[in-house]
């Protein structure tokens, strides 16, 4: 049985790798600074993972893998697809908020091109996709010609992305309102009603 204060050391441990990716870049990041940012020695962190890229794999499916929990959720509880893109968004600003070296590593892994998407993740926006085409589809608000890469692609992509342009203030850093919200899920609508064009040859 892990001991309480191990716990509350591996939670400090992962808070700290969370921090040191986000201000170093995965690459920048060592066991070394991870460790120091965590008041624990080298040999304590390689007691518990095996090196950097496993910590950072399970950093990656825990922050992930709840938000996929997230949406789930919400496809099972809203009625529309519009509440549940609404729900989902609204729960990244707050995150964005409270959480915001989380929201950025989770951009920076997603957009590292040597970071493999762990198994768990791809099956979890596999399911996502499968879902909101069903309840768009049924309810007119997707088109039947996108598919489950297309949907992820606006529902997911467009959101994160906003989200770090706020956290690097490239327009504006003002916090995200009910209006902001209400005008991705607008745009993210109209780009699900669209059609996937077809090659000519």
């Amino acid at each position: 049985m892990v001991k309480p204060t191990d716990l509350r050391k591996l939670y400090e441990v992962r808070e700290a790798a969370v921090k040191v990716i986000v201000e170093r870049g995965y690459y920048g990041a060592t066991i070394a600074q991870i460790s120091k940012e965590a008041g624990v020695s080298d040999g304590y962190l390689y007691r518990h993972y095996s090196g950097k890229a496993e910590l950072v794999r399970e950093l990656f499916v825990e922050s992930m893998g709840y938000f996929h929990t997230v949406v789930l959720e919400a496809i099972d509880r809203e009625k529309t697809l519009d509440a549940v893109l609404f729900s989902t968004f609204n729960f990244l600003s707050q995150a964005l908020k409270d959480d915001p070296y989380t929201i950025a590593f989770i951009f920076i892994m997603d957009h590292d091109h040597s970071f493999e998407f762990p198994d768990e993740i791809r099956q979890g926006f596999k399911e996502i996709g499968e879902k909101l085409k069903q309840i768009g589809i049924e309810s007119g608000a997707i088109s039947q010609h996108l598919n489950e890469e297309d949907i992820i692609a606006i529902v997911f992509g467009l959101p994160i992305k906003y989200m770090e342009m706020r956290r690097k203030a490239i327009i504006t850093n003002k916090p995200f309102t009910d209006e902001d919200i209400n005008t991705i899920v607008s745009i993210c609508r109209s780009a699900l009603k669209g059609a996937r064009v077809e090659s000519s040859e």
